[in-house]
């Protein structure tokens, strides 16, 4: 029989996972997705149905809604969804929200 020194180094996925993003350079794109998808958890099914466009860059996102009274009205409460959108993604990564 033969004996084979190998050590294992055991790693959870998570960081395997982690590692990956990090070493091909995946997190600016992984989080673009993350931000633009969180838009429909945290505005709900009724203001995502008028949604026509979700764009993030710079820390900033750019919404394209259907409605001009619903997009006023979002822009008015803009500080609020920022403060929601950072909370539901658990970081800083939405500074200024534009509604056009």
């Amino acid at each position: 029989m033969k004996n084979t020194n190998r050590s294992f180094d055991a790693k959870s996925l998570k960081n395997i996972l982690k590692s990956f993003v990090s070493q091909r350079s995946l997190q600016k794109g992984m989080t673009n997705v993350r931000v633009c998808n969180a838009w429909k958890d945290v505005m709900g099914e009724n203001v995502f149905k008028y949604t026509t466009q979700i764009r993030f860059s710079r820390k900033t996102l750019f919404i394209g809604i259907k409605s001009a009274a619903l997009g006023m009205e979002l822009s008015y409460k803009t500080d609020i969804i920022i403060k929601k959108m950072n909370t539901h993604l658990n970081g800083d990564y939405v500074n200024k929200i534009i509604i056009r």
